[in-house]
C-alpha cells in the first residue's frame, strides 16, 4: 500500500490531485517511474505500507462445523 499525503491540499503530481490528508492507493496504482517522481516531489511525503491482512483472516476458522 502506498499512502501519499500533500503538504498543501491538493497539490497535483501523476495526473493526481493529493490531499493534504493521507490517501491510501494499492501498490500497483502508479508506475515505478510515477512512484520515484512522487517520493522525489518535496510536497508529498509518501510511505510505502506493508498491505493489511484481511479483517476476516483468523476468525474462528470452521466454527459452523461445530
Amino acid at each position: 500500500m502506498i499512502r501519499i499525503t500533500a503538504k498543501t491540499d491538493g497539490f497535483r503530481r501523476c495526473g493526481v490531485a493529493h490531499p493534504a490528508v493521507p490517501a491510501e492507493y494499492p501498490n500497483d496504482r502508479f508506475s515505478v517511474k510515477e512512484l520515484a517522481q512522487l517520493k522525489a516531489e518535496p510536497q508529498l511525503v509518501v510511505e510505502e505500507l506493508p498491505d493489511p491482512e484481511p479483517k476476516d483472516k483468523g476468525k474462528d476458522k470452521g466454527k459452523d462445523n461445530q
